[in-house]
């Protein structure tokens, strides 16, 4: 369940000064003293409680949906100590999205941390990404620790988004004005001019600092973006029958998560209050099917979203750094 439409998360591994640390011990005998082994979906509860232990905010569905058919994997190792998983990675691929780009995620129980098991995985996901890669993406929620080991491996931010959340108690349909009608379009399902209408319109309305930094998505991705499990709310609002905003959510109704993945309106139908209305819809779909609250994140300097947010109740809750590394680029000492 994408929370938005970035890619994936950078957590810990070692600082110049662990670094140090391990270039001091004999390489061998730091690989033979950990079994290293690809992880299994049977990893997953390890995976999620290490997760949690090390980053709370950060999303346990996005652990959960590795091993689903809508993510490739490059590579999954995972680090056993004493019979105790104590540090795993990721090199993996969103279907749909851009060939060159790959999302990478390493998270290294602090018992550990500064023995190089962080820059071991790490290691093992630059070395598993195919060779026509030329972008790596992280992110790291505010933790400067993290940020610090993340700039260490060559990762350079790109943009600082907030997240936040709503509480979905009372969350009623608007009225919308006259000439403004609002529908689900959960599948995305559209034929002809009316398909035609809607792609324009979606990608007209990526003006937004993410889109610039990352990429454009396409409706064809937007289908992608739902795992099983997951059940996707898309409103739609029409101006004279012509696309002109839409809100794209992911709920999963079996444990009551949810989350606002894009809102966007076409500039041509800017200042009309379309972006307040579609999430105001998608807050009432959501609160249906019994879902209490939903999370979003946008760039923190996307001030247009954000005072839509704030008007709707939105609350801060932390802050998400994203950060590329350029392959071919190498870190600074």
């Amino acid at each position: 369940m994408p929370g938005s439409d970035q890619a994936s998360h950078d957590q810990d591994g070692e600082s110049k000064e662990s670094k140090k640390s391990k270039d001091s011990l004999d390489s061998k005998e730091f690989e033979e003293s950990r079994e290293f082994r690809e992880a299994s979906k049977d990893d997953l509860p390890a995976l999620v409680e290490l997760t949690a232990r090390r980053t709370p905010t950060f999303e346990s569905w996005w652990i959960t949906t590795v091993f689903e058919d809508s993510v490739q994997i490059d590579t999954a190792p995972v680090v056993i100590e004493d019979g105790v998983l104590v540090g795993y990675a990721t090199a993996t691929h969103r279907v749909g999205s851009p060939g060159h780009q790959r999302s990478v995620q390493v998270f290294v129980d602090r018992r550990v941390a500064g023995q190089g098991v962080g820059s071991a995985l790490f290691a093992r996901c630059l070395a598993a990404v195919p060779p026509d890669t030329t972008e790596l993406w992280t992110k790291v929620h505010d933790d400067e620790e993290a940020l610090a080991i993340a700039r260490h491996w060559g990762f350079e931010v790109v943009q600082r988004s907030i997240s936040s959340r709503v509480d979905l108690a009372g969350a009623t349909s608007p009225t919308p004005p006259p000439g403004v009608t609002l529908e689900a379009c959960d599948q995305l399902d559209l034929g002809g001019a009316d398909a035609a209408a809607f792609d324009a319109m979606l990608d007209a309305s990526q003006t937004n600092p993410e889109a610039e930094s990352h990429h454009r998505f396409t409706r064809a991705e937007l289908k992608r973006w739902t795992d099983p499990g997951e059940t996707p709310l898309v409103v739609l609002a029409r101006v004279d029958r012509h696309p002109a905003a839409l809100a794209y959510g992911i709920v999963i109704e079996a444990t009551g998560e949810g989350g606002v993945a894009y809102t966007g309106v076409d500039p041509a139908y800017r200042g009309r209050g379309l972006g307040r209305l579609v999430k105001e819809e998608l807050h009432a779909r959501a609160a249906r099917l019994g879902i209490p609250a939903l999370v979003t994140d946008n760039e923190e300097n996307n001030a247009g979203i954000r005072h839509v947010n704030e008007q709707l109740g939105y609350v801060v809750t932390y802050g998400v750094y994203r950060l590329r590394r350029l392959l071919g680029t190498q870190p600074s000492d």
